[in-house]
C-alpha cells in the first residue's frame, strides 16, 4: 500500500468535512448545504463506506483529498502532508501510483511540447511569418511570452521527431497527450501550420493546445483543438485562467470572453480580469472552478447568443452556483478583439457598463423581432417568458415582468399568466411520467446538461446500489439494452458479470476492480438519495421497473423520429420498396411503443 493510500485510509471524511459543515445523517450517506457555493435545500452528500462526498447543485465531488484542496485552496502536496500529520502517518516517501505517473509523464510531453512551438514561433525562422500575423493582429510580444503562443510547422513528424528521437518519450504518450494521430503509414502530428495557444489548468500545468490557421480563407478547420485526454477536457478548461485568478480575486469578478485572441487582446487592453471560453455556453465545471475565486462574471456575448438554448444553460449554472450575471455590450465590432483593435477604451467601458443578464434578453429579443407587430411580440414573449419562468427571487422576477410588459405594451398581468403557464409546462415536461415520484424527480432535474435517457439511467443505477444487500437481485431485472450507450450501461454489464463470477457483494472491491473512467458512475449512483425507495426492496424493484418502462419509451421515440426522417427522404428519392419497409418498420415500432406506453 503506498502512502497516498495508507493516508487515505487513516483519515475519515465525515469527521473531516464536519469540521467545516454541520452533517446530518441520510440514510447511509450523510447531508449538508454545500460549502463551496450558495444554496438554501442541502444537495451536499457524503459517504462513509466510499469515502466520498458530492454536491448535486454545483457538480464538485471526490475524496477526503479533494475536498481539502478545494476547501484549503492547496495542492495535493500540502494535503497530503497535513493528513499524514494528522493520521500520524510519516511520510517517508512520496511514490505516485502508475495512473499518476502516466498523467506526470504526459505533462511533461506537453510541457516541452508548449516549449517546442514556442520557441519555432519566437526564434526560428520558420515561425517568422507566424509571428509577423500575431503582431498585426496586436498580440505584443509580451503576451506571446506570458501566454506561451507557439508555432507548429507544416511538417508531418516535426513534433514527434523531436519528443521522440530527442527527449525519448515514447510515441505512445505522445498520441495519448493529442499530439500526435495514427495514421495508415504511422503516427503524425496533430497540429501543422498553425499559431498553436498551450491551455493551461488553472495550477499553470500545459493540459492541451488549441491550434489557429493564418489562413482565413483557407479550406481546413479554423481551429484544430486537443481531443479529450486523461489531461484535456474541454468543460474543465479556461483560457488564461492561470494567469489573472489572482486579478479576478482582486476585482471580484470575471470577464468571461469566447476565444484566446480575445482574452489576450482584453489583457492588453487593461481588462484582465478576463477568461476565454470555447463557444457561448459555460460549462458547469466552469462555473465551479470560477466561483472559487469570485461570485460576480461579465459575459461577452453576441446578440444571438440570448435565444441559444446552450448558452442559457451555462447563464442558469452561474446563476444556481450563487453567481450574479451581468452581460456586456460591445461598443463596436463583432467581438471583444475587433473592439479592442477600434479603441482599448471602447472595450474596457463596454466592460464597466455591463447589463444585468435579464435586461440583455429582453434587450436582444427586442432587437430581433421587434415588437411592432403582433408577431413581433409573440415571439419576445416565448422567449423572454421561458427565461423569467426560471428565476427562483420574486422581487427580481416581479420586476422584469413589469419592464417586459412596458416593453410589449401589455399589462404586467398577462406577462405574470404567461410566465406561469411556462413554468408548468416546463415543470411538466422535464418530470415526464415520473412526476409523482419525488426520488426520480429531484434526481433527474438535479443532472443539468445531460439527455433524459442519461438521467434515467443515472437513475437506474442509484436504484440498483441503493441497498447493498439487493444489489444482485435488482441488477438481473435491468435490461441493459434499454440503457443509452456510455458509462451507467457499461456499469450495469460490469456488475452482472460479478454476479455471474459469483462474487460477494463489497462496492469498494467492486469499484477497484473498474477501469478508473466508469468510478465516477458508480460513486454518483452511490451518494444518491432515493426517497421512497429507501431501504423498501418492493418500491425498489416497482421504482426501478417504472424507470426501465421510461427509459424504453424513450429509445422507441427516439426510433420513430429517426424513422420519420428516414421516410420522409425516401419519399423524395422515389425509392418505393425501401419506403414499404420504413413504414412497416415505423408501424411496428409505434405498436411497441403503445404497448410500453
Amino acid at each position: 500500500m503506498d502512502q497516498v493510500e495508507q493516508v487515505r485510509q487513516k483519515t475519515d471524511i465525515v469527521e473531516i468535512i464536519s469540521e467545516a459543515v454541520p452533517l446530518k445523517k441520510a440514510g447511509r450517506n450523510f447531508k449538508a448545504l454545500c460549502p463551496f457555493h450558495e444554496e438554501k435545500t442541502p444537495s451536499f452528500m457524503v459517504n462513509p463506506e466510499r469515502q466520498i462526498f458530492k454536491c448535486f447543485g454545483c457538480g464538485i465531488g471526490g475524496d477526503v483529498y479533494k475536498f481539502v484542496m478545494e476547501r484549503e485552496k492547496i495542492d495535493f502536496g500540502e494535503v497530503l502532508r497535513m493528513l499524514a500529520d494528522r493520521a500520524g502517518v510519516e511520510l517517508v516517501s512520496y511514490r505516485p501510483s502508475e495512473e499518476q505517473k502516466k498523467k506526470e509523464r504526459l505533462f511533461e510531453v506537453n510541457h516541452l511540447a508548449s516549449e517546442y512551438y514556442h520557441y519555432l514561433l519566437t526564434e526560428h525562422k520558420v515561425g517568422k511569418k507566424a509571428l509577423e500575423y500575431l503582431l498585426k493582429r496586436g498580440v505584443a510580444k509580451a503576451s506571446i511570452r506570458l501566454f506561451k503562443l507557439g508555432f507548429a510547422p507544416e511538417e508531418w513528424a516535426g513534433l514527434k521527431n523531436f519528443l521522440v528521437k530527442k527527449k525519448g518519450y515514447k510515441v505512445e504518450e505522445l498520441e495519448a497527450a493529442g499530439l500526435a494521430i495514427k495514421g495508415e503509414r504511422g503516427y503524425y502530428d496533430r497540429f501543422r501550420g498553425r499559431v498553436v495557444f498551450a491551455l493551461f489548468d488553472h495550477r499553470g500545468r500545459v493540459v492541451g493546445f488549441a491550434g489557429r490557421t493564418l489562413d482565413p480563407d483557407a479550406r481546413e478547420a479554423k481551429y484544430v483543438n486537443t481531443p479529450e485526454t486523461p489531461l484535456y477536457h474541454k468543460s474543465n478548461v479556461l483560457y488564461g485562467l492561470e494567469t489573472t485568478k489572482d486579478e479576478i480575486k482582486k476585482k471580484n469578478q470575471a470577464v468571461v470572453v469566447e476565444g484566446e485572441l480575445d482574452m489576450i487582446s482584453s489583457y492588453q487592453a487593461g481588462v484582465k480580469n478576463a477568461v476565454a471560453i470555447k463557444g457561448t455556453a459555460l460549462t458547469a465545471e466552469q462555473v465551479e472552478l470560477l466561483s472559487r475565486f469570485t461570485e460576480n462574471l461579465a459575459l461577452a456575448l453576441d446578440e444571438d447568443a440570448a435565444g441559444d438554448q446552450a448558452a442559457r444553460r451555462g447563464i442558469e449554472l452561474a446563476e444556481q452556483a450563487g453567481l450574479n450575471v451581468r452581460v456586456i455590450k460591445l461598443k463596436y465590432g463583432k467581438d471583444p478583439d475587433e473592439c479592442v483593435q477600434k479603441d482599448a477604451r471602447l472595450w474596457r467601458e463596454s466592460v464597466k457598463e455591463a447589463v444585468p443578464i435579464y435586461d440583455f434578453y429582453i434587450a436582444s429579443a427586442v432587437k430581433r423581432y421587434g415588437v411592432d407587430t403582433p408577431e413581433g411580440k409573440r415571439k419576445v414573449s416565448e422567449e423572454v417568458v421561458e427565461v423569467l419562468a426560471g428565476v427562483t427571487n420574486q422581487v427580481i422576477k416581479n420586476h422584469y415582468v413589469k419592464k417586459l410588459a412596458e416593453k410589449l405594451g401589455v399589462t404586467e398581468e398577462a406577462v405574470t399568466m404567461e410566465v406561469d403557464k411556462s413554468r408548468s409546462t416546463t415543470s411538466s415536461r422535464d418530470r415526464g411520467s415520473t412526476a409523482d415520484k419525488p426520488g426520480a424527480e429531484k434526481f433527474v432535474d438535479s443532472a443539468g446538461g445531460k439527455s433524459r435517457e442519461e438521467r434515467l439511467a443515472e437513475y437506474t443505477l442509484a436504484l440498483v446500489l441503493n441497498i447493498d444487500a439487493e444489489v444482485e437481485a435488482l441488477v438481473k431485472q435491468v435490461d441493459e439494452k434499454a440503457l443509452p450507450e456510455g458509462a451507467v450501461k457499461k456499469v450495469i454489464e460490469k456488475l452482472k458479470a460479478w454476479f455471474k463470477a459469483k462474487k460477494k457483494w463489497e462496492v469498494n472491491k467492486f469499484v477497484r476492480s473498474l477501469p478508473e473512467e466508469l468510478t465516477a458512475a458508480v460513486d454518483r449512483a452511490y451518494l444518491t438519495e432515493v426517497d421512497r425507495a429507501e431501504r423498501d426492496i418492493d418500491k425498489l424493484e416497482l421504482e426501478l421497473s417504472r424507470a426501465m418502462a421510461e427509459l424504453t419509451k424513450s429509445r422507441l421515440k427516439g426510433k420513430l423520429n429517426r424513422l420519420s426522417e428516414r421516410i420522409k427522404q425516401v419519399e423524395a428519392e422515389g425509392k418505393k420498396n425501401t419506403l414499404n419497409k420504413l413504414k412497416q418498420e415505423f408501424v411496428e415500432t409505434a405498436k411497441r411503443l403503445k404497448v410500453v406506453g
